[in-house]
Protein backbone atom coordinates (compact mmCIF):
# COMPACT_ATOMS: atom_id res chain seq x y z
CA UNK A 1 0.00 0.00 0.00
CA UNK A 2 1.42 3.31 -0.91
CA UNK A 3 1.32 5.47 2.06
CA UNK A 4 2.83 8.77 0.67
CA UNK A 5 1.22 12.26 1.05
CA UNK A 6 -1.66 11.83 -2.49
CA UNK A 7 -1.61 15.26 -3.74
CA UNK A 8 -4.26 16.57 -6.19
CA UNK A 9 -2.87 19.20 -8.88
CA UNK A 10 -5.17 21.69 -10.56
CA UNK A 11 -3.58 23.03 -13.67
CA UNK A 12 -4.25 23.37 -16.92
CA UNK A 13 -0.84 23.01 -17.87
CA UNK A 14 1.58 19.41 -18.27
CA UNK A 15 4.85 21.07 -16.85
CA UNK A 16 4.25 21.14 -13.35
CA UNK A 17 3.22 17.57 -13.19
CA UNK A 18 5.72 15.82 -15.29
CA UNK A 19 8.21 17.63 -13.11
CA UNK A 20 6.38 17.42 -9.40
CA UNK A 21 6.67 13.53 -10.47
CA UNK A 22 10.35 13.45 -11.41
CA UNK A 23 11.42 15.36 -8.62
CA UNK A 24 9.32 15.06 -5.70
CA UNK A 25 9.29 11.03 -5.33
CA UNK A 26 8.04 11.52 -1.73
CA UNK A 27 4.55 12.44 -2.91
CA UNK A 28 1.84 10.83 -5.05
CA UNK A 29 0.06 12.66 -7.57
CA UNK A 30 -3.35 11.26 -7.80
CA UNK A 31 -5.03 10.18 -11.04
CA UNK A 32 -8.62 11.77 -11.21
CA UNK A 33 -9.06 10.22 -14.38
CA UNK A 34 -10.11 13.53 -16.73
CA UNK A 35 -6.55 13.06 -18.36
CA UNK A 36 -3.69 10.74 -19.21
CA UNK A 37 -1.90 13.42 -16.96
CA UNK A 38 -2.23 13.27 -13.37
CA UNK A 39 -3.91 16.76 -12.91
CA UNK A 40 -7.46 18.26 -13.41
CA UNK A 41 -7.47 21.26 -16.35
CA UNK A 42 -9.88 23.09 -14.62
CA UNK A 43 -11.81 24.25 -11.25
CA UNK A 44 -15.32 22.91 -12.78
CA UNK A 45 -13.66 19.37 -13.29
CA UNK A 46 -11.82 19.39 -9.80
CA UNK A 47 -15.10 20.26 -7.78
CA UNK A 48 -16.86 18.08 -9.54
CA UNK A 49 -14.36 14.92 -8.86
CA UNK A 50 -13.86 15.99 -5.20
CA UNK A 51 -17.28 15.98 -4.68
CA UNK A 52 -17.01 12.44 -5.06
CA UNK A 53 -13.32 11.75 -3.67
CA UNK A 54 -12.02 14.27 -1.25
CA UNK A 55 -11.45 11.93 1.58
CA UNK A 56 -8.42 10.47 -1.05
CA UNK A 57 -6.72 13.76 -0.89
CA UNK A 58 -4.35 15.24 1.51
CA UNK A 59 -3.48 18.46 0.03
CA UNK A 60 -4.30 20.83 -3.50
CA UNK A 61 -1.75 21.98 -5.43
CA UNK A 62 -3.26 25.17 -7.72
CA UNK A 63 -2.13 26.89 -10.28
CA UNK A 64 -3.46 30.84 -10.39
CA UNK A 65 -3.22 31.09 -14.43
CA UNK A 66 -5.88 28.71 -16.74
CA UNK A 67 -6.09 29.29 -20.18
CA UNK A 68 -9.80 27.28 -20.80
CA UNK A 69 -12.97 27.93 -22.50
CA UNK A 70 -14.74 30.99 -21.25
CA UNK A 71 -17.60 27.77 -20.13
CA UNK A 72 -14.74 26.12 -18.11
CA UNK A 73 -14.02 29.26 -15.58
CA UNK A 74 -15.34 29.85 -12.37
CA UNK A 75 -16.40 33.15 -11.87
CA UNK A 76 -14.21 35.91 -10.44
CA UNK A 77 -16.24 39.23 -9.84
CA UNK A 78 -12.93 41.14 -9.49
CA UNK A 79 -11.69 40.49 -13.13
CA UNK A 80 -14.10 42.14 -15.32
CA UNK A 81 -12.33 40.83 -19.01
CA UNK A 82 -12.17 37.35 -20.25
CA UNK A 83 -8.28 37.74 -20.10
CA UNK A 84 -8.13 38.62 -16.71
CA UNK A 85 -10.70 35.72 -15.41
CA UNK A 86 -7.94 33.58 -16.96
CA UNK A 87 -5.21 35.24 -15.34
CA UNK A 88 -6.43 35.13 -12.00
CA UNK A 89 -8.53 31.95 -12.39
CA UNK A 90 -6.74 30.12 -9.28
CA UNK A 91 -8.47 33.05 -6.96
CA UNK A 92 -11.61 31.55 -8.12
CA UNK A 93 -11.05 28.50 -7.80
CA UNK A 94 -9.48 28.82 -4.12
CA UNK A 95 -12.59 30.50 -3.11
CA UNK A 96 -14.88 27.61 -4.40
CA UNK A 97 -12.22 24.65 -2.45
CA UNK A 98 -12.56 27.09 0.68
CA UNK A 99 -16.23 27.23 0.13
CA UNK A 100 -17.00 23.23 -0.19
CA UNK A 101 -13.84 21.60 1.01
CA UNK A 102 -12.22 23.88 3.72
CA UNK A 103 -10.11 21.04 5.26
CA UNK A 104 -7.96 20.45 2.80
CA UNK A 105 -4.69 22.52 2.59
CA UNK A 106 -3.93 24.29 -0.58
CA UNK A 107 -0.86 25.45 -1.96
CA UNK A 108 -0.82 27.54 -4.66
CA UNK A 109 1.64 27.65 -7.26
CA UNK A 110 2.45 31.21 -8.92
CA UNK A 111 4.96 33.13 -10.63
CA UNK A 112 5.97 36.50 -9.70
CA UNK A 113 4.26 37.88 -12.77
CA UNK A 114 1.11 36.09 -11.57
CA UNK A 115 0.23 37.63 -8.49
CA UNK A 116 -3.23 38.81 -7.64
CA UNK A 117 -4.48 42.22 -7.57
CA UNK A 118 -3.92 44.22 -4.31
CA UNK A 119 -7.41 44.02 -2.91
CA UNK A 120 -7.09 39.76 -3.27
CA UNK A 121 -3.70 39.40 -1.18
CA UNK A 122 -5.57 39.49 2.27
CA UNK A 123 -8.11 36.50 0.87
CA UNK A 124 -4.29 34.64 -0.48
CA UNK A 125 -2.30 35.89 2.91
CA UNK A 126 -4.29 32.41 4.33
CA UNK A 127 -2.78 30.26 1.64
CA UNK A 128 0.53 28.63 1.50
CA UNK A 129 1.90 30.45 -1.81
CA UNK A 130 5.12 29.26 -3.66
CA UNK A 131 6.31 30.94 -6.24
CA UNK A 132 7.72 28.97 -8.98
CA UNK A 133 10.23 31.41 -11.50
CA UNK A 134 11.29 28.06 -12.96
CA UNK A 135 9.25 25.07 -13.63
CA UNK A 136 11.74 22.81 -13.23
CA UNK A 137 13.34 23.48 -9.85
CA UNK A 138 10.89 22.27 -7.56
CA UNK A 139 13.05 21.75 -4.38
CA UNK A 140 11.46 25.04 -2.42
CA UNK A 141 8.11 23.35 -3.16
CA UNK A 142 9.10 20.72 -0.82
CA UNK A 143 8.38 23.25 2.49
CA UNK A 144 5.02 24.45 1.92
CA UNK A 145 3.53 21.32 0.62
CA UNK A 146 5.11 19.57 4.51
CA UNK A 147 3.82 22.28 6.07
CA UNK A 148 0.39 22.23 4.75
CA UNK A 149 0.01 18.83 5.56
CA UNK A 150 1.42 19.12 8.89
CA UNK A 151 -1.44 21.79 9.64
CA UNK A 152 -3.90 19.84 8.40
CA UNK A 153 -2.55 17.37 10.83
CA UNK A 154 -2.64 19.05 13.99
CA UNK A 155 -5.54 19.09 16.25
CA UNK A 156 -8.73 21.13 16.52
CA UNK A 157 -8.00 22.20 19.76
CA UNK A 158 -4.77 23.05 21.62
CA UNK A 159 -5.02 22.59 25.64
CA UNK A 160 -7.55 25.68 25.92
CA UNK A 161 -7.10 27.32 22.07
CA UNK A 162 -9.80 26.26 19.87
CA UNK A 163 -8.46 26.26 16.49
CA UNK A 164 -10.95 24.53 14.19
CA UNK A 165 -10.33 23.95 10.89
CA UNK A 166 -11.20 26.83 9.18
CA UNK A 167 -8.40 27.69 6.70
CA UNK A 168 -7.52 31.19 8.00
CA UNK A 169 -6.50 29.66 11.52
CA UNK A 170 -4.72 27.39 9.90
CA UNK A 171 -2.23 30.16 8.58
CA UNK A 172 -2.98 32.31 11.80
CA UNK A 173 -1.91 29.45 14.14
CA UNK A 174 1.41 28.93 12.15
CA UNK A 175 2.38 32.09 11.96
CA UNK A 176 1.54 33.13 15.80
CA UNK A 177 4.12 29.88 16.37
CA UNK A 178 6.92 31.67 14.45
CA UNK A 179 6.57 35.09 16.56
CA UNK A 180 5.98 33.70 19.55
CA UNK A 181 9.58 32.67 19.32
CA UNK A 182 11.41 35.93 18.64
CA UNK A 183 11.43 39.38 20.63
CA UNK A 184 9.88 41.43 18.06
CA UNK A 185 6.68 43.44 18.98
CA UNK A 186 3.23 41.65 17.82
CA UNK A 187 0.31 43.46 16.27
CA UNK A 188 -3.06 41.48 17.12
CA UNK A 189 -5.99 43.19 15.21
CA UNK A 190 -9.65 41.87 15.32
CA UNK A 191 -13.66 42.74 16.60
CA UNK A 192 -14.00 42.50 20.01
CA UNK A 193 -14.27 38.55 21.57
CA UNK A 194 -12.12 37.44 18.60
CA UNK A 195 -9.51 36.05 21.11
CA UNK A 196 -6.89 38.84 20.96
CA UNK A 197 -5.93 38.85 24.95
CA UNK A 198 -6.64 35.01 25.06
CA UNK A 199 -3.42 33.87 22.36
CA UNK A 200 -1.43 36.71 23.53
CA UNK A 201 -0.97 34.60 27.08
CA UNK A 202 -1.81 31.43 25.89
CA UNK A 203 0.51 31.35 23.26
CA UNK A 204 2.43 34.34 22.02
CA UNK A 205 3.77 34.54 26.17
CA UNK A 206 3.67 31.03 27.17
CA UNK A 207 5.99 29.54 24.45
CA UNK A 208 7.70 32.45 23.91
CA UNK A 209 10.37 31.09 26.95
CA UNK A 210 10.16 34.12 28.92
CA UNK A 211 10.53 33.75 32.51
CA UNK A 212 9.17 36.79 33.73
CA UNK A 213 5.44 37.91 34.43
CA UNK A 214 2.47 38.46 31.45
CA UNK A 215 1.33 41.73 32.35
CA UNK A 216 -2.06 43.31 30.81
CA UNK A 217 -3.22 46.69 30.48
CA UNK A 218 -6.52 48.17 28.84
CA UNK A 219 -6.18 51.21 27.98
CA UNK A 220 -9.70 50.95 27.00
CA UNK A 221 -10.54 51.04 30.65
CA UNK A 222 -8.26 53.74 31.69
CA UNK A 223 -8.48 57.86 32.07
CA UNK A 224 -6.45 59.08 29.70
CA UNK A 225 -4.42 61.44 32.57
CA UNK A 226 -3.65 57.88 34.25
CA UNK A 227 -2.21 55.74 31.18
CA UNK A 228 1.28 57.18 31.32
CA UNK A 229 1.64 56.71 35.18
CA UNK A 230 0.18 52.89 34.48
CA UNK A 231 2.64 52.36 31.31
CA UNK A 232 5.84 53.68 32.75
CA UNK A 233 5.07 54.08 36.51
CA UNK A 234 5.22 57.51 38.63
CA UNK A 235 7.38 58.13 41.99
CA UNK A 236 5.98 59.93 45.02
CA UNK A 237 5.17 63.52 44.78
CA UNK A 238 5.02 63.25 40.75
CA UNK A 239 1.55 64.58 41.23
CA UNK A 240 -1.04 65.18 43.78
CA UNK A 241 -2.37 61.54 44.85
CA UNK A 242 1.25 60.11 44.20
CA UNK A 243 2.15 59.20 47.68
CA UNK A 244 4.21 56.22 46.90
CA UNK A 245 6.02 55.46 43.83
CA UNK A 246 4.48 52.31 42.05
CA UNK A 247 6.11 50.74 39.27
CA UNK A 248 4.61 50.83 35.81
CA UNK A 249 3.42 47.68 33.22
CA UNK A 250 7.21 48.45 31.56
CA UNK A 251 8.99 47.25 34.65
CA UNK A 252 6.71 44.56 36.09
CA UNK A 253 6.91 43.02 32.76
CA UNK A 254 10.25 42.94 32.55
CA UNK A 255 11.73 39.68 31.72
CA UNK A 256 8.32 38.73 30.03
CA UNK A 257 5.59 40.45 27.95
CA UNK A 258 3.31 43.37 28.30
CA UNK A 259 0.03 42.89 26.55
CA UNK A 260 -1.43 46.84 25.60
CA UNK A 261 -4.74 46.16 24.66
CA UNK A 262 -6.88 48.89 22.35
CA UNK A 263 -3.51 50.74 21.64
CA UNK A 264 -5.61 52.74 19.69
CA UNK A 265 -6.77 54.98 22.31
CA UNK A 266 -2.96 56.21 23.92
CA UNK A 267 -2.72 59.76 22.65
CA UNK A 268 -0.24 61.24 20.35
CA UNK A 269 1.75 62.23 22.94
CA UNK A 270 1.83 59.16 24.70
CA UNK A 271 2.78 57.23 21.77
CA UNK A 272 5.53 59.25 21.36
CA UNK A 273 6.95 58.19 24.59
CA UNK A 274 6.01 54.58 24.22
CA UNK A 275 8.30 54.65 20.84
CA UNK A 276 11.15 55.78 23.01
CA UNK A 277 10.88 53.08 25.29
CA UNK A 278 10.49 50.60 22.21
CA UNK A 279 13.39 51.92 20.59
CA UNK A 280 15.73 52.76 23.34
CA UNK A 281 14.22 49.96 26.04
CA UNK A 282 14.13 51.94 29.03
CA UNK A 283 11.46 53.68 31.04
CA UNK A 284 11.53 56.50 32.70
CA UNK A 285 8.99 57.07 35.97
CA UNK A 286 6.44 59.60 35.73
CA UNK A 287 8.63 62.67 37.74
CA UNK A 288 11.93 60.31 37.91
CA UNK A 289 15.05 61.48 36.43
CA UNK A 290 16.66 58.48 36.39
CA UNK A 291 15.92 55.88 33.18
CA UNK A 292 15.56 51.78 33.87
CA UNK A 293 16.68 49.73 31.45
CA UNK A 294 13.43 46.67 31.00
CA UNK A 295 13.27 44.00 28.79
CA UNK A 296 9.86 43.18 27.58
CA UNK A 297 8.03 41.56 24.67
CA UNK A 298 5.09 44.11 23.26
CA UNK A 299 1.90 43.06 21.99
CA UNK A 300 -0.52 45.23 20.83
CA UNK A 301 -4.29 44.85 20.37
CA UNK A 302 -6.63 46.86 18.40
CA UNK A 303 -10.16 46.30 17.44
CA UNK A 304 -9.26 48.36 14.52
CA UNK A 305 -7.33 48.15 12.12
CA UNK A 306 -3.98 50.71 12.81
CA UNK A 307 -2.79 51.16 9.32
CA UNK A 308 -6.39 53.12 9.08
CA UNK A 309 -5.79 55.31 12.40
CA UNK A 310 -2.50 56.17 11.13
CA UNK A 311 -3.83 57.29 8.03
CA UNK A 312 -6.30 59.34 9.85
CA UNK A 313 -3.59 60.94 11.70
CA UNK A 314 -4.62 59.26 15.02
CA UNK A 315 -1.46 56.65 15.60
CA UNK A 316 1.95 57.98 14.68
CA UNK A 317 3.20 56.57 11.94
CA UNK A 318 6.63 55.98 13.23
CA UNK A 319 5.09 53.90 16.11
CA UNK A 320 3.12 51.70 14.12
CA UNK A 321 6.68 51.32 11.84
CA UNK A 322 8.60 50.11 15.57
CA UNK A 323 5.37 48.13 16.42
CA UNK A 324 6.62 45.78 13.28
CA UNK A 325 3.68 45.65 10.91
CA UNK A 326 5.07 42.66 8.83
CA UNK A 327 3.91 40.85 12.27
CA UNK A 328 0.61 42.50 12.33
CA UNK A 329 -2.15 39.67 12.50
CA UNK A 330 -6.08 40.10 11.95
CA UNK A 331 -8.03 37.13 14.27
CA UNK A 332 -11.38 37.13 11.62
CA UNK A 333 -14.67 37.32 12.78
CA UNK A 334 -16.94 34.20 13.75
CA UNK A 335 -19.06 35.20 11.14
CA UNK A 336 -15.98 34.28 8.65
CA UNK A 337 -15.95 30.86 10.21
CA UNK A 338 -19.23 28.87 9.71
CA UNK A 339 -17.53 25.69 9.44
CA UNK A 340 -16.09 26.19 12.73
CA UNK A 341 -19.35 26.84 14.12
CA UNK A 342 -20.47 23.89 15.50
CA UNK A 343 -17.40 22.32 16.67
CA UNK A 344 -17.05 25.75 18.49
CA UNK A 345 -20.49 25.10 19.74
CA UNK A 346 -19.90 21.61 21.54
CA UNK A 347 -16.77 22.66 23.07
CA UNK A 348 -18.37 25.52 24.35
CA UNK A 349 -21.12 23.36 25.73
CA UNK A 350 -19.05 20.58 26.80
CA UNK A 351 -16.89 23.44 29.08
CA UNK A 352 -20.33 24.99 30.50
CA UNK A 353 -21.18 21.38 32.29
CA UNK A 354 -18.24 22.31 34.56
CA UNK A 355 -19.25 25.72 35.46
CA UNK A 356 -20.13 26.77 39.03
CA UNK A 357 -23.89 27.35 38.29
CA UNK A 358 -24.34 24.15 35.56
CA UNK A 359 -22.26 21.21 37.43
CA UNK A 360 -24.97 20.96 40.55
CA UNK A 361 -28.09 20.85 37.33
CA UNK A 362 -25.93 18.09 36.14
CA UNK A 363 -25.11 16.22 38.85
CA UNK A 364 -28.75 16.34 40.07
CA UNK A 365 -30.07 15.05 36.90
CA UNK A 366 -27.81 12.40 36.35
CA UNK A 367 -28.98 11.52 40.01
CA UNK A 368 -32.35 11.31 39.41
CA UNK A 369 -31.79 9.27 36.37
CA UNK A 370 -30.35 6.57 37.96
CA UNK A 371 -26.76 7.65 36.17
CA UNK A 372 -23.05 8.41 36.84
CA UNK A 373 -21.94 12.19 37.09
CA UNK A 374 -21.82 12.23 33.49
CA UNK A 375 -20.14 15.28 31.19
CA UNK A 376 -22.50 17.58 28.76
CA UNK A 377 -22.37 17.08 25.03
CA UNK A 378 -24.02 18.72 21.97
CA UNK A 379 -25.31 16.56 18.95
CA UNK A 380 -27.53 17.39 16.33
CA UNK A 381 -30.98 15.73 15.58
CA UNK A 382 -30.36 12.30 13.95
CA UNK A 383 -26.74 12.15 15.30
CA UNK A 384 -25.85 9.02 17.22
CA UNK A 385 -26.54 9.62 21.40
CA UNK A 386 -23.35 9.33 23.28
CA UNK A 387 -24.30 6.67 25.98
CA UNK A 388 -21.76 8.32 28.64
CA UNK A 389 -22.93 12.09 28.40
CA UNK A 390 -25.97 13.90 28.96
CA UNK A 391 -27.14 15.70 25.35
CA UNK A 392 -28.64 18.68 24.40
CA UNK A 393 -29.98 17.88 20.99
CA UNK A 394 -30.11 20.43 18.50
CA UNK A 395 -32.76 20.58 15.76
CA UNK A 396 -32.25 21.78 12.39
CA UNK A 397 -34.02 24.89 12.87
CA UNK A 398 -32.10 25.58 15.91
CA UNK A 399 -28.57 24.75 13.79
CA UNK A 400 -30.33 26.94 10.95
CA UNK A 401 -30.67 29.97 13.12
CA UNK A 402 -27.56 29.57 14.57
CA UNK A 403 -25.53 29.17 11.27
CA UNK A 404 -27.78 32.32 10.04
CA UNK A 405 -26.67 35.00 13.56
CA UNK A 406 -23.90 37.16 12.82
CA UNK A 407 -21.90 36.84 15.90
CA UNK A 408 -21.21 40.49 16.65
CA UNK A 409 -19.64 39.34 19.84
CA UNK A 410 -17.72 36.71 18.08
CA UNK A 411 -16.44 33.45 20.53
CA UNK A 412 -17.89 35.90 23.43
CA UNK A 413 -20.94 35.71 22.52
CA UNK A 414 -21.15 32.08 21.10
CA UNK A 415 -19.44 31.07 24.49
CA UNK A 416 -22.32 32.62 26.46
CA UNK A 417 -25.19 31.84 24.60
CA UNK A 418 -24.22 28.04 24.65
CA UNK A 419 -23.88 28.71 28.93
CA UNK A 420 -27.10 29.99 28.92
CA UNK A 421 -28.53 27.69 26.68
CA UNK A 422 -27.18 24.99 28.88
CA UNK A 423 -28.50 26.33 31.99
CA UNK A 424 -31.76 26.89 30.58
CA UNK A 425 -32.59 23.48 29.24
CA UNK A 426 -31.02 21.64 32.41
CA UNK A 427 -33.38 23.80 34.52
CA UNK A 428 -36.11 22.82 32.58
CA UNK A 429 -35.36 19.62 32.54
CA UNK A 430 -34.52 19.07 36.53
CA UNK A 431 -37.89 21.17 37.23
CA UNK A 432 -39.78 18.40 35.02
CA UNK A 433 -38.35 15.43 36.91
CA UNK A 434 -38.88 17.06 40.21
CA UNK A 435 -42.87 17.38 39.30
CA UNK A 436 -42.67 13.51 38.65
CA UNK A 437 -42.28 13.68 34.93
CA UNK A 438 -40.52 10.59 33.48
CA UNK A 439 -38.23 10.86 31.11
CA UNK A 440 -37.02 8.54 28.81
CA UNK A 441 -33.29 9.43 28.58
CA UNK A 442 -30.53 11.76 29.16
CA UNK A 443 -31.33 13.96 25.87
CA UNK A 444 -33.00 17.64 25.92
CA UNK A 445 -34.01 19.66 22.79
CA UNK A 446 -32.81 22.75 22.40
CA UNK A 447 -35.99 24.79 22.16
CA UNK A 448 -36.06 27.46 19.24
CA UNK A 449 -37.82 30.00 21.64
CA UNK A 450 -35.38 29.74 23.93
CA UNK A 451 -32.61 30.65 21.48
CA UNK A 452 -34.48 33.57 19.81
CA UNK A 453 -34.71 35.23 22.79
CA UNK A 454 -31.18 34.79 23.75
CA UNK A 455 -30.20 35.88 20.55
CA UNK A 456 -32.41 39.02 20.74
CA UNK A 457 -30.89 39.93 24.09
CA UNK A 458 -27.94 40.12 22.39
CA UNK A 459 -25.41 42.87 20.68
CA UNK A 460 -26.67 42.46 17.37
CA UNK A 461 -30.66 43.86 18.67
CA UNK A 462 -28.81 46.39 20.39
CA UNK A 463 -27.15 47.36 17.16
CA UNK A 464 -30.34 47.15 15.52
CA UNK A 465 -32.49 49.86 17.32
CA UNK A 466 -29.93 52.44 16.33
CA UNK A 467 -29.05 51.41 12.74
CA UNK A 468 -30.84 52.20 9.22
CA UNK A 469 -32.27 48.82 8.42
CA UNK A 470 -31.78 50.09 4.74
CA UNK A 471 -27.83 51.07 5.70
CA UNK A 472 -25.19 48.14 4.39
CA UNK A 473 -21.61 48.40 3.57
CA UNK A 474 -19.63 48.04 0.68
CA UNK A 475 -16.00 47.80 -0.13
CA UNK A 476 -14.58 50.04 -2.99
CA UNK A 477 -11.97 49.06 -4.95
CA UNK A 478 -10.02 50.67 -7.73
CA UNK A 479 -11.20 49.67 -11.35
CA UNK A 480 -10.37 50.47 -14.78
CA UNK A 481 -13.68 52.83 -15.42
CA UNK A 482 -16.19 54.62 -13.25
CA UNK A 483 -18.80 52.29 -14.52
CA UNK A 484 -17.08 49.28 -13.28
CA UNK A 485 -16.77 50.87 -9.85
CA UNK A 486 -20.75 51.74 -9.80
CA UNK A 487 -21.28 48.20 -10.98
CA UNK A 488 -19.56 46.62 -8.21
CA UNK A 489 -20.46 48.41 -5.45
CA UNK A 490 -24.09 48.30 -6.66
CA UNK A 491 -23.55 44.13 -6.97
CA UNK A 492 -22.33 44.06 -3.34
CA UNK A 493 -25.18 46.17 -2.44
CA UNK A 494 -27.82 44.06 -3.96
CA UNK A 495 -25.74 40.67 -2.42
CA UNK A 496 -26.52 42.06 0.87
CA UNK A 497 -29.96 42.83 0.63
CA UNK A 498 -30.47 39.52 -1.09
CA UNK A 499 -29.83 38.00 2.28
CA UNK A 500 -31.44 40.58 4.26
CA UNK A 501 -34.78 39.71 2.28
CA UNK A 502 -34.28 35.87 2.50
CA UNK A 503 -33.99 35.79 -1.04
CA UNK A 504 -37.43 37.14 -1.09
CA UNK A 505 -37.22 39.89 -4.38
CA UNK A 506 -40.66 41.15 -3.71
CA UNK A 507 -39.33 42.47 -0.06
CA UNK A 508 -36.67 43.98 -2.17
CA UNK A 509 -38.80 45.29 -4.89
CA UNK A 510 -40.76 47.11 -1.82
CA UNK A 511 -37.38 48.51 -0.45
CA UNK A 512 -35.68 49.75 -3.52
CA UNK A 513 -38.24 50.70 -5.92
CA UNK A 514 -41.35 51.15 -3.00
CA UNK A 515 -43.44 48.41 -4.95
CA UNK A 516 -43.36 44.77 -4.13
CA UNK A 517 -45.17 43.99 -7.77
CA UNK A 518 -41.65 44.88 -9.14
CA UNK A 519 -39.94 42.25 -8.33
CA UNK A 520 -39.29 41.35 -11.83
CA UNK A 521 -37.38 44.24 -12.31
CA UNK A 522 -35.07 43.47 -9.56
CA UNK A 523 -34.69 40.13 -10.61
CA UNK A 524 -33.57 41.21 -14.40
CA UNK A 525 -30.98 43.80 -12.77
CA UNK A 526 -29.57 40.55 -11.10
CA UNK A 527 -28.88 38.94 -14.34
CA UNK A 528 -27.40 42.22 -16.01
CA UNK A 529 -25.02 42.27 -12.88
CA UNK A 530 -23.98 38.67 -13.45
CA UNK A 531 -25.40 37.41 -9.97
CA UNK A 532 -26.88 33.96 -10.13
CA UNK A 533 -29.71 33.86 -7.78
CA UNK A 534 -29.01 29.76 -7.57
CA UNK A 535 -25.17 30.40 -6.66
CA UNK A 536 -26.98 33.19 -3.99
CA UNK A 537 -29.46 30.84 -2.22
CA UNK A 538 -26.70 27.82 -2.47
CA UNK A 539 -24.25 29.93 -0.23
Amino acid sequence: MDDRPKLLLIDDGEIYAEAIARQLPEFQLLHPGFVEQPRVPDGLKALSWLAQHADLVDALLLDMRFDVPDADLLPLPEAQTPRRQRRYQGVAILRALRERHPHLPVVLLTGVADLAPRQLAAELASTSLTYLLDGDDLDALRIPISQALRDARRDTEEGEILWGRDPHLRAIRRRLGVLARGRLPVILEGETGTGKSFLAERLLHARSGRVGAFITLDLSTLPVDLIPAHLFGVTRGAYTGAVADRKGAFELADGGTLFIDEIQNASLEIQKRLLLVLQDRRVRPLGSHQERAVDVKVIVASSRPLAEEVAAGRFRPDLFMRLSPATRITLPPLRARPTDLLFLARRFVARAGDDLDVEPLRVAICAALGLPPSPLALAERGEAARPEALCLIAPPVVMARLMAHPWPGNLRELAMVMHNLVLFTLVGALDAIEEGLRLSGPRFQIDLGLVEGLLAGGLMASKAATEDAGLLKVKIAPRETLNQVSSEVERQYLVQLFEAAEGDFSEMAARLLGDPGRARAVRLRFNQLGLKVRDLRGR
